[in-house]
C-alpha cells in the first residue's frame, strides 16, 4: 500500500487574493503558523502561492505594500488526492518546492501538503505503511527483548528487531 498525500497532509487552507498587500499575507502567515497561502483571484480561482521565500524578495526589495500578485509565484503546481508521497516529493525536489496543494478531481482544493508532511510520512513506518500515527497503533502487549519496547500490532518496536 502506497501511502497518499491526501492521508498525510496536516497543514491547514488559507487563502489572499492577489489585491492584498504582502504585509498582509505576512501578518496572517504568522497569524496561523504558515508557511504558505494559496492566492485568489476576484472570481475566487487560485492564481497563485504566496511563500515565506516570496516574502524574503519582498523584505530585500523593502516593497512590503506591493500586491501579492507582484510577488507571489503563479505557475502553480499541485497534486491530486490520490499522488503518492513519493511522486509528492518527486515534485518538490524537482522543482524547489516546500508546500504544494492537493486538488480534488472537481478542480477544488482540498488541502495543501508540506515537505514536513512528507517527510514525517517516510521517517514514520506507521504513517509510511499503514497512514496511522504511531500514536493511533495499539500495542501487542509483547516486549522486545533487544530494546525493551512493546511491539506493537503491525510488528514494530523501537529497534526493528522485535519487528516481524
Amino acid at each position: 500500500m502506497s501511502t497518499k498525500v491526501s492521508q498525510v497532509a496536516t497543514t491547514k487552507i488559507h487563502f489572499v487574493k492577489d489585491t492584498d498587500t504582502v504585509s498582509f499575507a505576512a501578518q496572517e502567515m504568522k497569524k496561523f503558523n504558515l508557511g504558505s497561502l494559496l492566492v485568489l483571484n476576484s472570481e475566487q480561482v487560485v492564481v497563485g502561492i504566496i511563500t515565506e521565500r516570496d516574502l524574503v524578495k519582498v523584505v530585500a526589495d523593502r516593497n512590503i505594500d506591493a500586491k501579492v500578485s507582484e510577488y507571489m509565484t503563479k505557475d502553480v503546481k499541485g497534486v491530486t488526492e490520490d499522488t503518492t508521497v513519493a511522486e509528492a516529493l518527486n515534485i518538490m525536489l524537482e522543482n524547489g518546492f516546500r508546500h504544494l496543494p492537493i486538488i480534488e478531481k472537481d478542480g477544488k482544493v482540498y488541502g495543501i501538503v508540506s515537505i514536513r508532511d512528507l517527510a514525517k510520512a517516510v521517517l514514520d513506518p506507521h504513517f509510511l505503511q499503514f497512514g496511522k500515527e504511531w500514536t493511533e497503533v495499539k500495542g501487542s502487549g509483547v516486549i522486545c527483548p533487544v530494546c525493551g519496547m512493546e511491539i506493537d500490532e503491525y510488528g514494530y518496536c523501537g529497534c526493528g528487531t522485535g519487528s516481524g
